[in-house]
């Protein structure tokens, strides 16, 4: 049985080949459903409520607002989403996902959804709270790392 050091590597060296293969399934997920990955990324964020109005899209996605505006066009043409008057703020928009698009997309999403909650499944408790413990960071740090890259600075933690 590989000893701790052993398996801290392997994992460290599994990381960017599962983030391969993710970005690898989610193109083959936008193909299938004729929009770009980043279209995807867009209309994930939509459906799950991380993302409910333009301006949070342009943020989560690291893209101008402008930009942000020609891809819910698309998506709109696309019959994937809408955008509607926001009901806290008449003066702001909404971008909700298209309930009949949803049963394409969760088609798609089922196998992967199937595996993934039968891998869960079989983790005690201490083990599901260290790998959310390590995906929460994960994404922070990402998150962070991100914001320096592109602020231009070439040292971690230096704004």
């Amino acid at each position: 049985m590989p000893d701790q050091r052993e398996l801290a590597t392997a994992a460290a060296l599994e990381i960017p080949r599962f983030v391969s293969a993710t970005v690898l399934f989610q193109t083959a997920m936008a193909e299938r459903l004729g929009i770009s990955p980043t279209e995807l990324h867009g209309l994930q964020l939509v459906i799950s409520g991380a993302a409910t109005s333009p301006t949070q899209l342009a943020r989560a996605l690291g893209m101008t607002t402008g930009a942000v505006t020609r891809m819910l066009d698309r998506m709109e043409a696309r019959r994937l989403v809408e955008r509607v008057p926001d009901p806290a703020d008449r003066r702001r928009l909404a971008v909700r996902p298209l309930p009949d698009r949803l049963d394409d997309v969760a088609d798609l999403y089922s196998p992967m959804a199937r595996f993934f909650g039968d891998r869960l499944a079989r983790l005690d408790r201490r083990q599901l709270a260290a790998l959310l413990g390590v995906l929460t960071d994960g994404r922070a740090f990402a998150e962070q790392e991100a914001t320096r890259l592109r602020s231009g600075s070439r040292k971690e933690g230096v704004d």
